[in-house]
């Protein structure tokens, strides 16, 4: 059996309680321990770790700095054998030393992904290759996602996310030459590793960005070139199902939260926007929708109502009313709102004592 990882201070509340139900008698010790079994504590990121990440950054910069600054007086091998010596000899320093001193080993693992970056765009400068700016980013996510997998380090995944999402947002709009289909061979081996990794929050906020950043260049690439009318609604009306898609389908419960999330925001920046190309009547339909959701006990359905009601008061009242009646009128809603969800509360108190 897998055991779930929690925080450490959630674990300790299970042991304290677990102990608690032992000495009155409701379970035995071996039932306390064999509940306390299924769960593990989740390794969080401690001073030395957060120390030595910091320290890596900095010594790899300044390693950098000054190889950068003396680069023009040095011949082309030598500038060749350091960026490869430096690469491999922090990598094997960093494996030497993982057993004994794992947080120290890790920050030198980071110093030679650094070193492999500005590797490739020094390789490029020295021997004149013409390789597309983005596409140096997308080989530079290549090595930290093997060395991130190897390590099993989240943290390198999350630099990988951010190096992939420079790839295709570089690719779209600085080049416009042609869609970044290699994007589509890193997120299904990013998705594995998640799962693989007992899907860290960070990161899997962060790859549900990114596949959902694909998925929005996706389609304003091609859209307009299969349809030669309304372009944009039809982009946006297809988000704006993919984020009640993402809130609602069944997903596994371990990025569940996070999953659901990121399908209200995208359903409700894209339902705004939409409000712009639709009638009236499509604001009215939703906002009925969100007081649905509050009705739920969604919260973040309560920020996009005000977002809607301000895009509106922005279009018809701004020059009509007094600025500050936006925040009366939010503020009313807030209250009304926190006024309705205790209510429920103490309703729901009230039927579980009956």
């Amino acid at each position: 059996m897998v055991k779930k990882a929690v925080k450490k201070k959630d674990y300790e509340f299970l042991s304290h309680e677990m102990h608690y139900l032992e000495t009155a008698g409701v379970i035995s010790s071996e039932e306390k321990e064999k509940i306390l079994n299924t769960y593990e504590i989740k390794p969080g990121s401690s001073f030395i770790q957060i120390v030595l990440t910091i320290g890596a950054l900095l010594l790899g910069i300044g390693v950098l700095s000054f190889v950068a600054s003396n680069w023009m007086y040095l011949h082309k091998g030598i500038k060749f054998f350091l960026i490869i010596a430096g690469i491999i000899g922090f990598q094997q320093a960093g494996l030497r030393l993982e057993a004994t001193y794992p947080k120290t080993a890790r920050s030198l693992h980071y110093i030679g992904l650094l070193i492999f970056g500005a590797g490739i765009f020094l390789v490029e400068q020295m021997f004149n290759l013409s390789i597309n700016f983005n596409n140096s980013f997308l080989l530079w996510a290549l090595g930290t996602i093997l060395i991130g997998y190897y390590l099993k380090d989240v943290l390198i995944l999350l630099f990988t996310t951010l190096l992939l999402f420079i790839y295709i947002n570089g690719s779209m709009f600085l080049d416009e030459t042609a869609y970044p289909f290699a994007i589509l061979i890193f997120l299904p081996a990013l998705y594995w590793m998640l799962k693989e990794f007992r899907f860290p929050k960070r990161f899997t906020f962060s790859l549900n960005a990114l596949a959902i950043n694909t998925i929005i260049l996706l389609l304003f690439e091609f859209v307009p070139k299969i349809i030669n009318a309304y372009e944009e609604e039809i982009v946006l009306s297809i988000l704006f199902v993919l984020g009640l898609a993402l809130a609602y389908l069944p997903v596994p419960e371990q990025v569940q939260k996070m999953t659901h999330l990121q399908g209200h925001l995208l359903h409700g920046i894209t339902a705004l926007f939409l409000t712009y190309h639709y009638s009236i009547i499509f604001a009215i339909a939703y906002l009925i929708f969100l007081l649905y959701l509050v009705n739920k006990g969604s919260l973040i359905s309560i920020a996009i109502i005000c977002a809607l009601i301000l895009r509106y008061y922005m279009d018809f009242s701004f020059d009509f009313l007094p600025k500050s009646l936006v925040f009366i009128i939010a503020g009313i809603i807030l209250i009304g709102f926190g006024f309705f969800f205790e209510h429920q509360r103490k309703k729901g108190e009230t039927n579980h004592e009956e």
